[in-house]
């Protein structure tokens, strides 16, 4: 992995401190100078036309970066016209940025730019308000020779915006597409009337011919809350940054037939990898780079690898290899081989050895803080080792002493004889092989020396073939090393891109800062729903389709930003509005008594499980003489704008027969609280609709629950601060311990374990068919003996994907909930032949989602 960033640092802190004097927040500062060639260049930029001084909105700050970042083929001249620009506030946005660079660029050397051309070029003067843009809009979309069909138009007429030479190109994307958005609404019906009905309508047409081969976006009401394979969206692969990349084959290469070799075995195949580390549990950031490694593969008809990178002994447990493959296969992808960085520990070391022979690696016998002096305490002018000049034979024979433990832990290394002259760090001679005695599950105590990421990495890459390494921003600046290792070594080379990482406001990612809150029993576990580790998202009950669909709508780009968690919610809500039943729920119950019918008045009524998905079905609830309402349905005190349940006054209950009117309630003398409610039942006469409708459980078939938990912000302040175990949200967590359920919860349960079962079988069985045929580069070659470690492999299997989250359903007015997987509920059981509570249930649910972002309730 990178060297650990750390922003106080001697070197690091005076740069951020500087980049947040011209106007960048914190963070963007701070990500700035994490990735070592863009803080340079910045840092360049602002010696080169001496900025040190000035003061920038950040708008303006953020220009001058991507200037910088993506300037660097311009003159002094150009490039200070272009800051001139900037500085003057005619250059605001990165797209007007990257268009200023492409005019300058392509003016002719030596040519005085036409500022006329150039603002015409770049959008400078145009000035355009959201409250133009509709019309504007309107006007581009009927001037349009083949005027959009369907809402599967609206990503090529945005694309065309953005291409074209319309003046909305310069308009706030986000807006613009907003504003696109509710115009295809208008012409085509909402999104999901319309995909439902091209559903319906290429279900039809399947009847009477053989369904179509190309890909289409799938709905994600195509698919129950409760699948186990979710719908994999394929929009970010087909326009946008990763619709870019070359094909298979085209990646340079030091050598021609290493090109014939890599295709003679991809037969021109897509081939990726992910390469975790087992050293925890994943997150959500890796949501995104499971999706794009194993999504993009899938698209193209390919292969991906799930690598575990192995080559750190002390750090890695048996329980994460298990953890990380469930997830991945949980998330809907299928590795099409499983592989160890430490199956290619004997390659990796012959590799060393000519890299040694070659001249091009050495062994240092200096101390950790010498060589970091030596390369240069990472601010630059790094100075070339003492030994870095040894004689070869002398370094092989030193890592061969290695190799054998004669050297302590730190008490030698093998580093790569790079470029000293080089601007980046990671040409500065990187470490490829450190001692380490301690013992490798899969190796036992046959190696004293271990390969460091950076030597492993791209070998690895090498062996399995890979066509497109894909991995986040913070690895750019190892780029240049990892193709100068493959090069030095004459060897594949795959092309590596880069993507900017998924970050979320309002919490940490660091497994570190994780462990310290379980340690600590700040929170439960690693699976706190309050957490965003994968497995605490999927305990709090968020369906895997909608963590892809996430991802999706943010699109993938390389520059970094944060996502506020509304944005992340509202996904899920909109994800499990289309695909999650309802259920009628009371969190605080109270006894509602209706005195005009005989005490065994039973009235069936058929309830549907989803409003606008018929297919869903319904069902049947009996309304009884005594029913709970929650305790916000009812007020002592009527007031105009209140439509819900008061005394003298009726209110409608859900799919009930007849409205009631209150006539009465009783009150706990020592608390005040409502006890019991008494109503009339208004089934003679003219009976007047209901101005509302509430919902209720009945008495007598209610199904009490253990636990209802809501989940609020971990922490009280956002970004967390250093010292976040103070900053604990001792509101993060609220239990309600007296709601019930209609009794049709255990038939809904039992259908959605049952279904999942049945579903993650037959995936399970095809993705061992598929994963056994598969061979790998590595059995092919002279990999390491290994020490018996079956138990510890990762194990391909249905149970993985199964479990009480599968249970989700929309509790009518109140929130999203799943099952918790402290629930115990007997007829789940795959032996048990009866549907019903049973003695020795406990359910507990989780609130995954409020209804709505701005509720009022406690929902």
């Amino acid at each position: 992995m990178p060297p650990k960033f750390d922003p106080k640092s001697p070197e690091n802190a005076p740069l951020i401190s500087l980049f947040q004097s011209l106007g960048l927040a914190e963070k963007s500062a701070t990500e700035l100078v994490r990735q070592p060639k863009s803080g340079v260049a910045f840092k360049s930029l602002i010696d080169e036309f001496q900025l040190n001084d000035k003061k920038y909105d950040e708008k303006t700050a953020s220009a001058l970066v991507k200037l910088s970042g993506s300037g660097g083929k311009l003159g002094p001249a150009e490039k200070g016209f272009v800051v001139k620009k900037i500085e003057e506030g005619e250059i605001k946005s990165a797209d007007q940025v990257a268009a200023a660079i492409k005019y300058v660029e392509g003016n002719p050397a030596g040519t005085p730019i036409n500022e006329e051309e150039f603002n015409k070029a770049c959008g400078v003067g145009i000035e355009i308000t959201a409250s133009q843009i509709p019309d504007l809009l309107k006007s581009y979309v009927s001037s349009l020779p083949s005027p959009p069909g369907n809402w599967a138009s609206l990503g090529a007429v945005l694309g065309g915006i953005r291409s074209g030479s319309s003046d909305l190109k310069w308009a706030n994307a986000g807006e613009v597409k907003s504003s696109l958005e509710t115009i295809f609404t208008e012409l085509f019906g909402t999104k999901e009337s319309a995909q439902a009905a091209a559903k319906a309508q290429s279900a039809s047409a399947s009847k009477t011919k053989p369904p179509p081969k190309p890909k289409t976006e799938a709905s994600p009401s195509a698919e129950a809350s409760s699948s186990t394979t979710p719908i994999i969206p394929t929009n970010i692969f087909r326009e946008g940054f990763l619709s870019e990349f070359h094909k298979p084959g085209e990646n340079p290469q030091v050598k021609p037939e290493l090109k014939e070799e890599h295709l003679a075995f991809t037969k021109g195949m897509v081939h990726t990898r992910f390469p975790p580390e087992p050293n925890g549990y994943l997150h959500i950031g890796h949501v995104k780079a499971i999706m794009i490694d194993f999504g993009y593969a899938k698209f193209h008809g390919g292969r991906t690898y799930l690598r575990f990178d192995d080559t750190n002994p002390e750090a890695e447990e048996g329980r994460y290899f298990q953890s990380i493959l469930e997830t991945v296969r949980w998330l809907g992808f299928e590795p099409w081989k499983i592989t160890y960085s430490s199956d290619n520990f004997d390659q990796l070391h012959k590799w060393a050895v000519e890299l040694t022979r070659r001249g091009k690696a050495y062994v240092c016998t200096c101390s950790a803080e010498k060589m970091k002096a030596d390369r240069g305490m990472g601010k630059g002018h790094p100075v070339a080792c003492e030994h870095r000049d040894r004689p070869v034979e002398d370094s092989l024979r030193e890592f061969e002493r290695m190799k054998n433990g004669e050297y302590p832990e730190q008490g030698a290394a093998l580093r790569m004889k790079m470029d000293l002259t080089s601007g980046n760090p990671y040409m500065w001679d990187m470490v490829a092989y450190r001692v380490k005695m301690a013992p490798h599950h899969r190796t036992g105590d046959k190696w004293k020396i271990y390969p460091t990421y950076d030597f492993t990495h791209c070998l690895c890459d090498s062996i399995e073939n890979i066509s497109h390494s894909l991995c986040t921003v913070e690895f750019i600046p190892a780029r240049e090393s990892y193709e100068w290792l493959c090069d030095a070594l004459e060897v594949y080379k795959a092309r590596q891109y880069e993507f900017a990482r998924l970050n979320l406001q309002g919490t940490f990612l660091s497994k570190r800062k994780i462990a310290k809150l379980v340690q600590k029993k700040l929170v439960k576990d690693w699976d706190d729903p309050r957490l965003y580790t994968i497995i605490a998202l999927r305990r709090r009950g968020i369906p895997p389709g909608a963590l892809l669909s996430f991802v999706s709508e943010l699109g993938v780009t390389t520059s970094e930003s944060v996502t506020e968690i509304k944005k992340f919610e509202s996904t899920i809500r909109s994800y499990l509005e289309e695909s999650a039943p309802r259920l009628m729920m009371v969190l605080n119950p109270i006894k509602l008594v209706i005195e005009n019918v005989p005490d065994d008045y039973r009235v069936p009524v058929q309830v549907p499980l989803h409003p606008k998905v018929p297919s869903m079905g319904t069902v049947e609830t009996s309304f009884t003489k005594e029913v709970y309402i929650d305790a916000e349905d009812f007020r002592e005190i009527d007031s105009p704008d209140y439509f819900r349940l008061a005394p003298g006054k009726s209110v409608g209950l859900f799919k009930a027969p007849y409205p009631v009117t209150c006539t009465s309630y009783t009150k706990d003398p020592t608390t005040g609280q409502i006890t019991e409610i008494k109503c009339k039942l208004e089934d003679s006469g003219t009976v007047k609709k209901a101005k509302a409708y509430i919902q209720w459980v009945n008495v007598p078939d209610s199904i009490k629950i253990e636990q209802v938990r809501y989940f609020k912000p971990l922490f009280k302040s956002d970004p967390p601060p250093s010292d976040f175990e103070s900053d604990i949200n001792p509101e993060s967590l609220e239990v309600f311990d007296n709601a019930v359920v209609e009794p049709a919860f255990y038939e809904l349960a039992r259908k959605a374990i049952t279904d999942a079962r049945k579903e993650s079988e037959i995936r399970t069985i095809k993705a061992k068919s598929e994963f056994a045929s598969s061979p790998s580069p590595s059995d092919e070659s002279d990999s390491d003996k290994k020490v018996e470690h079956k138990e510890d492999e990762p194990v391909i299997n249905a149970e993985g994907l199964v479990g009480m989250e599968n249970i989700r359903f929309q509790a009518m007015r109140l929130a999203y909930f799943t099952v918790d997987r402290e629930s115990k509920i007997a007829c789940l059981d795959s032996n048990s032949s009866k549907t019903g509570k049973q003695v020795g249930d406990k359910i507990i649910l989780n609130r995954i989602v409020s209804l709505k972002e701005d509720v009022g309730k406690k929902a």
